[in-house]
């Protein structure tokens, strides 16, 4: 397998690299050192041979990431653009709380998802990225915090930021394995959550791979008809194949599963979708998140009124369902889930 950025490679892929190109294969724990410990982003000063350092740098890039725009949000949320090497556009979000500072990183430049709700799908996809090209994200955030003095790190890790994550399963799983490594960035799989807009089969693929995360589903809705209008992805997999998926993660993984939700008026937000919720979640191993819609360029949604949010939160609780309602952030800087889009996309035809 090719990869562009060095960050990519797996520390077993980089020793047989080096191996295959007649270096030691222990120098791996230095560049990795190098990588993701002291987050250098240029190979000038990397303790090796100069050879090795030009062979590096003939091979791979360590940075792939520029920085395009920092917009900062009154609730302290701050939203990068980046552009990759071919100019593509990266959203990044961090979201500091006084304990955490969760980083919701992008998958893929733009999304083939099409929801109905969501920005991001109005780009459509430019691409997948590397796995170093997720990676970067979270090491800007670490250097930001580095340049601005603040005294935090990055907390988590929410794979919820532009594209489908089980779409670029494999980058993706590289992220993780690299994020959770002891000699890398030392998170625990607690502390990185993915989020899928329901790729069915892929949901296996994570058990079989052993990544380490949290899944996160975005039910949004929960009956076919309404979730097919919303989101296309319930035409190729319907409610009851994803749920079969999720069931069998649930048993296999023996962890909870996050549904996300989000409330509409007269759609997802009514007595009748309250209880079609309370069917679907009440026998599962589950918890909900919920959300009130974003702010998007679909005049058709509309997010209900305080009542209306209220009423369907009394007959969710009442059948002792848990259920929290996520505060919204960054919305003043389009930063909030589903508002995601850059509108400087090389959009390609998908």
């Amino acid at each position: 397998m090719l990869f562009n950025d060095i960050k990519s490679l797996s520390h077993n892929e980089l020793r047989e690299f080096l191996s295959g190109n007649g270096h030691k294969p222990y120098r791996a724990d230095q560049i990795r050192v190098w990588i993701f410990k002291q987050m250098m982003q240029s190979y000038e000063g990397l303790n090796v041979p100069a050879e090795l350092c030009e062979l590096l740098e003939s091979k791979f890039r360590l940075k792939s990431l520029s920085e395009e725009t920092k917009m900062e949000s009154s609730d302290g949320t701050i939203k990068w653009l980046y552009k990759t090497s071919d100019g593509m556009p990266v959203e990044t979000v961090m979201i500091p709380t006084e304990t955490r500072a969760s980083v919701c990183v992008s998958t893929q430049s733009g999304c083939a998802m099409g929801c109905a709700f969501c920005r991001t799908g109005r780009m459509g996809l430019n691409r997948s990225l590397e796995a170093g090209e997720i990676l970067e994200q979270i090491i800007n955030v670490h250097k930001y915090f580095l340049r601005e003095a603040q005294d935090r790190t990055v907390t988590n890790v929410i794979f919820m930021g532009m594209g489908e994550p089980l779409a670029n399963l494999d980058a993706v799983h590289r992220a993780c394995v690299c994020l959770h490594d002891q000699k890398a960035f030392s998170m625990g799989k607690g502390r990185l959550t993915i989020s899928t807009s329901g790729f069915a089969p892929k949901i296996a693929e994570l058990l079989e791979r052993s990544t380490p995360c949290q899944l996160a589903v975005s039910l949004v809705a929960a009956d076919n008809e309404t979730r097919e209008s919303l989101m296309p992805i319930n035409k190729t997999w319907n409610l009851s194949e994803l749920l079969k998926a999720v069931d069998n993660y649930l048993e296999l993984s023996g962890e909870w599963v996050t549904f996300e939700y989000i409330l509409i008026k007269n759609k997802t937000c009514t007595p009748a979708a309250a209880k079609n919720l309370i069917r679907i979640v009440k026998p599962r191993r589950c918890k909900i998140n919920a959300i009130v819609l974003n702010g998007n360029e679909n005049s058709e949604l509309e997010a209900p009124s305080e009542q209306e949010v209220d009423e369907f939160l009394r007959i969710v609780r009442a059948e002792n369902v848990q259920i929290n309602i996520r505060n919204p952030r960054g919305r003043d800087i389009l930063a909030a889930c589903g508002q995601l889009a850059s509108t400087s996309s090389n959009k390609v035809a998908i």
